[in-house]
Parts: C-alpha cells; structure tokens; sequence
C-alpha cells in the first residue's frame, strides 16, 4: 500500500541557512523515522529528493572522496578529468537536467579482473561505473538507505553503516555463551549445539533482478526511483570490448551493489523472524518484543524440546546456530537450500555449506570460533586468530624482505610492512590470546629485517648495522629497527573483548532520537495497527527494532 508519511506541510524541508549535510540529514531523519512506524508501505515522494541540487553535491563529494575516483569507466572520465574539463558545477547541472527530462540513461561498466587475496591464480571480477552513473547511485542511496535501514534485521552487519565483522564475531561469541541459572549449581550447557555454515555460489553475480525489484517496490513507491534502480541492474557489461547483457547479478563496484544484495538477503533472516524479532499480539495490539523478552522466549522454546535457530549473517557470508540435534540441523540445511532456490534463485554450494558442531568450531570472517571445555566454569566460547592467517601474515612480511629487495631502502621497507602490521593487529586485537600472537609476529617481522640488513649490508659489522637502525623510543623496553620512522609493533596495540553493547547507530538514526519534533508512526509489525506518539525520544533502544546486543544475544 502506498502512503505518505507526513503532511505537505511535515515534508516541506526548510533549506534556508542548512548545508548541505544538514539538509540531508533532516531529510534522512524523516525517511528513517517513518520507515520504522510504517513497515508495510512504500514511500513515493523519493524523485524530487534524488534531483535535488544538494544532494547531487554530496553524492559528488562521496565519489571524489573514493579510492576509486582515478578508475574511469567505460567513457574514459575520472573525477580530476571532470574538473579540469567540465567542472563540477556544470557537470552537475547537466546531469540533473538530464535526469529531470528523462534522458539519462546508464551506461555499461567495464570490467575488471582483480586477483583474490591469498588465493594465488584466482580472480574477482569488479564493475567500474562512469562518474555519472557514480554520482547518480549515490544520489540514490542517500534516499533508499535509511528507509531500508530501519527495517534490517539486528542480526544482519555487512555493508551497513557504523557495524563492522567485529560486531557480527561478537554476537556469535555471545549467543553461543553458556549462561547460569539462579536455580541451578552445576554448570550450564550451551544454547547451541550445531552451526550451518552458509556458503552462495556467486552471490552478487546471480543475484534475480526480478527478487532485488520486487523487495524495493515494497518500500519505494516512486516509479522514477525504481525504474532507475531497474536501469541500473540491466545496464550491462563491458568486458574485452564485447557488450554482456545483464540478466541476473548486481556488478560488485557499484555503489548500489551492497545495499540492494543487503535487500535481497534480508530474506535469510526473515525466514527466522519469530527466533530474532517475534512479533507478537497483545489486547488486539501487535507489537514487537524487546531483547531480554527475545532471549527468553528462545529459552523457553529449548526447555519446550524445539529447536531454536538464529542466524547471523554479514553480507554473503552467514551462519545459522542451531539447538537440537545434528539430524535438526541438517534437514534445515537442506530446507535453507530449497528456501534460497524459490525464492530468491540463489544456491547453496554443497561443497562449502557444512553442519559442524561447535565443539569442533568453524571459521567465520576469518576468525576461528568454537566452544572450549574449561574444567571450572564447563564449556566457554573462545574466539582466535586462524593459524592460516598467522601464516599468511609471515608469508606476506617474508616476501617483503627477501633477497631480491635489498635495492630498497631500509626505510621505504619499513614503510611497506607498518600498514600491513597495524591493520593485521587492529583486526584480531579481540581474539583471546591475541597479545601472544601479536609478540610473536613482531619477533618474526624483527628477525626478517635483521636478515635484510645483512643481506644488504654483507661486508657491515654487525654492531654496526644495529648501532645505526637499532634504537630505544622513548621510555620503552622493546629495541626498534629504525631509519627516519619506527618499525610498527603489533604488540603495542591494546587488547580486549570487543563491547557489543556499545553499537555505533547511523547519523539519521541519532538525529531521529534526538529531534524535539513529535514524530508520529505506527507499532513496528503492526501495519495499519494504533499510532503512537514519541516526543524527543532520546532512546537509541527505541529506534532498533530489536536489540541483540551484549547479553540480549543468546
């Protein structure tokens, strides 16, 4: 059903005295609030928004910021060529009135062949967009993100703004944490028993355009806005010189790509709603139950004998933790496969998609998480860094300081390996165990420069060589190889559990919260149910549909 969700004088934005970011986000804070109150319609009024000057700026500062801006695509543009060309001002005119005559259309992108990281001989294939197509797309997904954002499931973290990997590995260490009873003395069993790793076949390359349209229409009801998105899908591939028409797939490269892949796996947790967000009845009224209420309603169902499921999922990548018996689990894995098939044309790879138990542990984002037995407190979720990445990491600072790199200078290796370090340890500085790991890669990396630099310096003493690249930094104890700047050490990173509760929430959605506007909306779950009034709600628990954070995750 198509409604609006304010008056004309509620949606009328006064832009007088706003920049740009401020027009935008009262604009984003209106879509949010009223996608939450209204799950079940579609907003239409979104084409005059997505032409808007403003907005059409933002969008072009989005593409300039990206690392992308000097790939051009099919046309040969970059952004440096757009401005010293065109300009921007009179690039962004003609582009909108393009799109205000309907003239535009998008053109395909080129295809590019990059190598998957530790996978030697393997490629992923990358769309690269023209920066007209760039700038519309993000134009797009300013609109299009907070009003689908509002309605994306808790246990969901890929591609989705102020969430990362560590959020989703937190949540799985969380639910599958055994917890204690009042009434009981003897230790707790864990909740889940089994995982189904969930493993697609090319994702976003098989992705049914006909799914990705039907799931937008349900929330966007202008015609211009989906029959552009639609434009998008169909707009085709470059590649080699030879034109690939696009029937099924989402190019990976195009700034709509993870939101619309996001709109389509939504489905995985939709099929699992009643274990993540039941929405229930109350006097009439329905309404959706808070976290501590979820969590006890699965407890409940365990001590009832039924199995209980909840899947997490980031991006294409998701697992499902299953209570019950390993025959449960893999009959759901195979109702999982069939459910993908129908409805959104996707398909399981049998090859990689595994029922494990959790004693045994799997990898997940490339973490290993798994259950470990402890003799006072019984079973206890462990988080680790993967020896394979331990590996890896050696390898990479191997390659960097082999024989053949001697014509480097000692500094511009040093440059080399420090972004490879920091972001190495940042990543796993949550794992148990981490500051051993960190230590040991940091005698390993020390070592291998200490080999360098007899490599290039053979004929050097070697109290020499350390006398002038060995030094003390401050009040530390740790000795540094250093040139004009240090050698990064992964063990001075802070280490430590990774705070769920503390989930970062988007700009529009804070903004939401905090307005001293009477925002009107419908219960979530209710569709055409009782409104409700909220004024200057400062609650950021008020605007998730559900909160699964922290101890609320089991």
């Amino acid at each position: 059903m198509l409604r609006r969700a304010y008056s004309k004088e509620e949606q009328t934005v006064d832009t007088d005295y706003q920049t740009d970011e401020e027009w935008l986000l009262n604009i984003q804070r209106k879509l949010y609030t009223w996608s939450q109150g209204h799950p079940g319609e579609a907003w239409r009024d979104t084409w005059k928004w997505v032409i808007h000057p403003q907005n059409l700026r933002l969008a072009w500062q989005r593409v300039a910021r990206n690392r992308g801006k000097r790939t051009p695509g099919v046309d040969g543009l970059t952004v440096r060529r757009v401005e010293q060309r065109i300009g921007v001002e009179r690039f962004l005119d003609e582009l909108r009135q393009r799109l205000r005559n309907g003239d535009y259309r998008p053109m395909p992108v080129r295809r590019v062949m990059i190598p998957k990281r530790g996978k030697p001989g393997q490629f992923r294939p990358l769309g690269v967009p023209t920066v007209a197509d760039r700038v519309v797309q993000a134009a797009i997904l300013h609109l299009l993100e907070p009003i689908f954002e509002a309605g994306f499931y808790p246990c969901s973290y890929g591609f989705r703004p102020k969430k990362s990997c560590r959020d989703a590995v937190e949540h799985i260490r969380n639910a599958i944490r055994p917890r204690k009873e009042r009434s009981r003395t003897d230790r707790p069993s864990p909740p889940y028993q089994w995982v189904i790793e969930g493993d697609i076949k090319g994702c976003f390359d098989n992705i049914d355009h006909h799914s990705v349209m039907q799931r937008v229409r349900r929330r966007i009801g202008d015609v211009k806005v989906c029959r552009l998105v639609r434009a998008f899908l169909k707009a085709g591939v470059l590649a080699n010189d030879a034109f690939l028409r696009s029937e099924a797939g989402t190019p990976q490269g195009e700034i709509l790509s993870p939101l619309l892949a996001n709109i389509v796996l939504s489905a995985i947790e939709e099929r699992y709603e009643r274990f993540v967000v039941p929405r229930l009845s109350r006097a009439g009224t329905p309404y959706v139950r808070p976290g501590n209420e979820i969590r006890k309603f699965r407890h409940r169902e365990r001590m009832a004998g039924r199995p209980v499921f909840l899947p997490v999922r980031y991006a294409d990548d998701f697992v499902v933790l299953v209570t019950g018996t390993q025959e449960i689990a893999r009959a759901e894995k195979e109702e999982l496969a069939r459910f993908l098939s129908e409805e959104l044309k996707l398909i399981l790879s049998p090859e990689k998609t595994h029922v494990t138990a959790l004693t045994d542990g799997f990898h997940f984002l490339s973490h290993r998480i798994y259950l470990r037995w402890d003799d006072r407190w019984g079973y206890w979720p462990r988080v680790e860094v993967p020896k394979e990445k331990i590996n890896d990491l050696r390898y990479r600072v191997k390659q960097m300081t082999k024989r053949g790199s001697t014509h480097l200078s000692f500094q511009e290796v040093i440059d080399a390996l420090n972004p490879m370090l920091r972001g190495w340890g940042y990543f796993y500085r949550h794992c148990y165990g981490a500051k051993d790991v960190f230590y040991k890669v940091d005698y390993y990396a020390w070592d291998r420069l200490r080999r360098w630099l007899r490599k290039k310096y053979p004929k050097s003493p070697r109290r020499a060589v350390q006398r002038r690249y060995l030094r003390r930094i401050g009040d530390r104890p740790r000795l540094r190889w250093v040139d004009k700047r240090p050698l990064f050490l992964t063990g001075d990173i802070s280490v430590g559990r990774h705070n769920l509760v503390k989930l970062r929430y988007p700009d529009y959605a804070i903004a939401a919260s905090e307005s001293p506007v009477h925002n009107e909306r419908c219960t979530p779950g209710s569709g055409t149910g009782v409104r409700e009034t909220t004024a200057g709600n400062r609650s950021i628990g008020a605007l998730a549909p559900c909160s699964l954070a922290g101890r609320n995750a089991r």
